[in-house]
C-alpha cells in the first residue's frame, strides 16, 4: 500500500499501521485466514475505519 503523500496526516498514519499490521500477520497467519476485525485490532482502528480506507488501500 502507497500513500502518495498528499493525505492529511490521519490519514497517513492509518495507512502505516494498517500496513504494518498486516506485515506482522502474514508472517504468522496463512494469507487466507486473516480476517479485517484481526487487522484493524492489530493497527489499533475500528473496523468501520479499515472498511472506509478499503478503496485507498487497493490502489
Amino acid at each position: 500500500m502507497n500513500s502518495n503523500g498528499t493525505e492529511d496526516l490521519r490519514v497517513q498514519k492509518t495507512i502505516t499501521a494498517i500496513d504494518q499490521a498486516f506485515e506482522e500477520l502474514i508472517l504468522t497467519t496463512d494469507y487466507e485466514k486473516i480476517t479485517v476485525a484481526e487487522l484493524a485490532r492489530r493497527a489499533q482502528i475500528n473496523k468501520k475505519t479499515f472498511h472506509v480506507m478499503a478503496g485507498s488501500l487497493l490502489r
